[in-house]
């Protein structure tokens, strides 16, 4: 099982559409926010079966919930921008949170900087920014969860 998993792209379309291409087998692309606008003119895009997002502090007037648990792989999964756990001060809330409903991966943006951290069991991963041409997948196997970090390939 692959996530594409996609944060702040910032206006940065030729980025998000460039994941979306790196990635064509993807079976879930997860957007983690900041950037509603530029997701939803790249959807056509999107090859994979299911596709969740969540909204950014910068997403104003959406209509998205500001996080989401989904099950992937036979595995939990928090969704959130990670503005609302302060991210950018810490994963502790984060960690908290995802406790909280049993997630064995929560999935944030916000900060801008690719980080994956395993803590008492839960995986904690950001996969950067698209506005700087970054973004991650995470592989769900029979050996465990594997985080990744990408950078756009241009073709």
């Amino acid at each position: 099982m692959r996530i594409l998993v996609l944060s702040d792209s910032h206006r940065n379309k030729f980025a998000l559409s460039q994941a979306l291409k790196n990635q064509p087998n993807a079976d879930i692309v997860v957007f983690l926010g900041d950037g509603e606008y530029d997701f939803d003119a790249c959807r056509s895009l999107i090859k994979a079966p299911q596709v969740y997002a969540v909204r950014g502090n910068g997403d104003f007037y959406s209509a998205l919930p500001e996080s989401l648990i989904i099950e992937a792989g036979g595995a939990r999964i928090y969704l959130t921008h990670g503005y609302k756990e302060f991210v950018k001060h810490g994963t502790e809330r984060l960690l908290e949170t995802a406790r909280q409903y049993d997630c064995a991966l929560a999935l944030y943006g916000h900060t801008h900087v690719q980080k994956y951290e395993y803590v008492d069991g839960v995986h904690l991963y950001c996969p950067g920014s698209l506005s700087n041409e970054e973004y991650g997948v995470v592989d769900i196997t029979n050996s465990g969860i594997m985080c990744i970090n990408m950078k756009c390939r241009w073709d």
